[in-house]
């Protein structure tokens, strides 16, 4: 579902020149910072992505602030819908079960092991995708379903964010001081993709 981005407070003159640019990663920062906070209990993580979503796409077409009273309103809003609470729960479930087969030694451990990665790499795609689909007031049912459908129809994107999930592990592991950012970096990319496709 598509809806018109609020507008720009009123009488605010646009940012240009040396102070945008200081203010963007600034701005892009606390996003970050705010979705992995709200992620961590991980069954929020969806909805945590989606807010953060909303917010970057405001900063981008309306310039619009992110503020944390805007992201806590979103965040609520989200976490009224069951679906989003019990996506992220049925992926940690599933991706254990794999893990304690794979340790346990199960016949057939490589296949699973594989069937196991290729499983949680479409999750977090159509997780981040759909995170990025989201609006205010649409549903995450028919959100999640047009993200799993976007997934195989616009593989160059997905093949994008599969990159971007690899450098960011990668980061994440040389530098562990920047993990907290990386989550809204994450969702970053993922607006950058589906804003990609509307063009």
């Amino acid at each position: 579902m598509q809806t018109t981005a609020p507008p720009a407070a009123a009488g605010r003159e646009p940012r240009t020149g040396l102070m945008r640019r200081l203010e963007l990663p600034a701005e892009v920062l606390l996003i970050g910072l705010l979705v992995t906070i709200a992620s961590l209990p991980v069954v929020t993580s969806l909805a945590a992505a989606g807010a953060g979503a909303v917010l970057l796409r405001e900063m981008t077409e309306t310039e619009r602030t992110p503020t944390v009273r805007r992201f806590a309103a979103l965040l609520i809003a989200s976490l009224r819908q069951p679906t989003v609470l019990l996506a992220p729960l049925a992926a940690v479930a599933v991706a254990s079960m794999d893990l304690l087969a794979l340790a346990a030694g199960v016949p057939g451990g490589q296949a699973i092991g594989l069937l196991t990665g290729v499983a949680l790499v479409s999750v977090v795609l159509i997780g981040i995708r759909s995170a990025a689909q989201w609006q205010p007031g649409a549903a995450w049912r028919a959100t999640l379903v047009s993200a799993a459908e976007s997934v195989p129809r616009d593989w160059r994107g997905s093949l994008m964010l599969v990159g971007a999930v690899v450098v960011l592990g990668v980061v994440a592991f040389e530098v562990p001081a920047f993990i907290p950012i990386l989550p809204g970096l994450l969702v970053l990319a993922a607006v950058a993709v589906e804003a990609r496709r509307s063009r």
